[in-house]
């Protein structure tokens, strides 16, 4: 793949343009947090009187629903921008992209933890080209790679801006309540859940200032 020319971002425009895309699918984000809360809520409180391979069976439960929730809901946040048109299903590319992209970066930060930050910024917007472009794995990590090139501290700043609520939120939540508390555990995955959001409408903010409408029709490389 030829290398892309880079495009100068500001932080404050990715934090406006995140902000926009939440708005604009305040419904489907909605659903996404609840959904997700839920599950983690259920698996995370029944998890006091688990084996460790029932604990580590529920961790893979909600890796997995994350992803399907995480799929659709970027599905809909592309559609709804008219960054995506209808056209093939490309959960299993998805899929797949999701648990490189999850091993790359869970290699990073063991890596003390630098690198699996890098990693983020880079391949930010790998899972919307994905689903914009209904092309490869690997074209797809390749060209987030390229089109993020030079922006990486805007993009972990904001994105770091737009969490610190949900992070605050998860932090006064174990300080007021008791560590077995339903409601310390549901207040935390609510706020978890809102990360997982945010991190989401990041790339798909990144994908309309870096690509834009162009790549809604584009082929695959």
């Amino acid at each position: 793949m030829a290398t892309l020319a880079p495009r100068e971002l500001k932080i404050g425009k990715i934090i406006d343009k995140t902000l926009g895309v939440i708005e604009v699918n305040a419904v489907p984000a909605l659903i996404f947090v609840l959904v997700l809360a839920a599950v983690g809520t259920a698996i995370t409180s029944g998890s006091a009187s688990s084996t460790p391979l029932q604990v580590a069976g529920g961790q893979l439960l909600r890796s997995v629903v994350g992803i399907v929730c995480g799929y659709f809901l970027l599905v809909a946040m592309m559609r709804r921008l008219n960054l995506s048109q209808a056209g093939a299903d490309v959960f299993l590319p998805y899929l797949g992209l999701s648990a490189l992209y999850t091993l790359g970066i869970l290699l990073g930060m063991i890596a003390i933890i630098l690198p699996g930050l890098f990693l983020m910024t880079r391949w930010s917007i790998a899972q919307p080209l994905l689903v914009a472009r209904r092309g490869g794995v690997m074209a797809s990590f390749g060209e987030s790679w390229d089109r993020t090139k030079g922006n990486e501290i805007a993009i972990f700043v904001a994105a770091l801006a737009l969490a610190l609520i949900p992070i605050a939120v998860m932090i006064a939540a174990g300080v007021l309540f008791e560590k077995d508390s339903i409601v310390r555990i549901a207040v935390s995955e609510i706020a978890s859940s809102g990360i997982s959001l945010i991190y989401l409408a990041v790339g798909v903010a990144l994908y309309g200032l870096l690509v834009g409408r162009e790549g809604a029709a584009a082929p695959s490389a």
